[in-house]
């Protein structure tokens, strides 16, 4: 990667590898899980604006929900997304509009198959309806593991935290006896210098 410097004497500029100028310059880039881009090292935040997920030495718990995935539960995944969209609304609209056109002579497409009260149609969605509800109950079902396995990361960084905070806290308290106790030697023996100083008067 180079950067541009203004160059003053020519008027132009002149390109320099950031890398050299880095202080991590001998320090690998971090890979994104998500989206796989290469970052900076020192990068928090992964540099593509469609992602920018959280980069560090962590755990990434839905890359590993995901790749422990099986077909019929990112199915269940995607079903469950496109329940929740308008277009699932819209595509059931079209389609009982054209199947009571049909069926009741409005439309004359093809040859009524399916009768008031609609029985047909009727079967069709209660079979739609186990399926869908299948799909959902997988698909919470990986919403609550995620939960938990994000639960369990945040106790585990909270703990991380707590005994790195207690670990500085007890070297401050290392630090500041050692100092007093410097300071204390310092004090006496300058008044030691100046009794000594006193009684050669």
């Amino acid at each position: 990667m180079r950067e541009l410097l203004p160059n003053n004497g020519a008027g132009g500029v002149l390109t320099r590898d950031a890398d050299t100028a880095s202080p991590h310059a001998g320090a690998a880039a971090i890979r994104c899980p998500a989206c796989g881009g290469a970052n900076a090292p020192d990068a928090v935040f992964c540099a593509n604006a469609e992602c920018g997920k959280a980069l560090g030495p962590f755990a990434y718990v839905r890359e590993e929900l995901e790749q422990r995935a099986r077909w019929h539960e990112r199915l269940a995944d995607r079903v469950a997304a496109f329940i929740g969209r308008p277009q699932f609304f819209l595509a059931h609209s079209v389609w009982f509009a054209l199947w009571l056109g049909v069926n009741t002579g409005a439309l004359a497409l093809v040859s009524r198959f399916d009768a008031y009260p609609y029985n047909l149609l009727a079967l069709a969605l209660s079979v739609e309806a186990i399926f869908l509800t299948g799909f959902i109950l997988i698909s919470q079902g990986r919403q609550t593991a995620h939960a938990e396995k994000r639960g369990e990361l945040d106790y585990e960084v909270n703990v991380k935290t707590y005994r790195e905070i207690s670990e500085v806290q007890a070297l401050l308290r290392d630090l500041r006896e050692r100092l007093d106790e410097k300071e204390a030697g310092g004090g006496q023996q300058a008044a030691g210098s100046r009794t000594q100083v006193g009684g050669k008067q």
